[in-house]
């Protein structure tokens, strides 16, 4: 990369510019895309969520003067790929855009790492943050449907003798 950040059409409707030492200027589309994009019920909500996805990112990431690590448009984006439908899933993804930022920042030092010991800690930030990324994700999944977990059986196999069930199975108390 060159310095300059890749320019791409900003399809979510929020744009980020400004410094840390002048402040943030947030611009966008319409009144309500901020509440959109977070997906909640309340815009005093979403404006909150705003502020804690750039709070959340390093000085050399939320500055104008250094495009090639601004992280702002990346985290309100990831949170719009999420796609929240409540206010649980809207902080749950700010959390899990967060956490990829900082696993990403944790995996440019690890690379960067010239001893073993810091080879160790990077290696070690970066492990807890991707189970963590893991966990969120899990998280995410179980809020969504309502904590029940789905299996599906593509190939079954019945040998000769043998008996197949297709329905639900109950065993325990009260069953015969």
């Amino acid at each position: 990369m060159t310095g300059k950040a890749l320019k791409a059409p900003n399809t979510i409707g929020v744009t980020v510019k400004g410094t840390p030492d002048k402040g943030q200027n947030v611009r966008v589309k319409a009144e309500d895309t901020v509440h959109k994009v977070f997906g909640t019920k309340h815009p005093e909500t979403a404006d909150g969520l705003l502020r804690h996805c750039l709070k959340a990112l390093g000085v050399a990431e939320t500055s104008d003067d250094l495009p090639a690590n601004d992280e702002r448009t990346f985290m309100v984006a990831a949170v719009a790929e999420v796609d929240p439908h409540d206010g649980v899933e809207s902080m749950l993804a700010v959390q899990m855009a967060a956490t990829h930022v900082a696993m990403m920042r944790s995996g440019r030092w690890l690379a960067g790492a010239d001893t073993i010991e810091q080879v160790k800690a990077h290696y070690s930030g970066f492990t807890k943050l991707t189970r963590a990324y893991t966990a969120q994700m899990e998280a995410l999944r179980k809020h969504r449907n309502g904590g029940n977990q789905t299996v599906t059986v593509q190939h079954v196999n019945v040998e000769g003798g043998g008996q197949a069930i297709v329905g639900n199975v109950q065993t325990g108390e009260g069953c015969t």
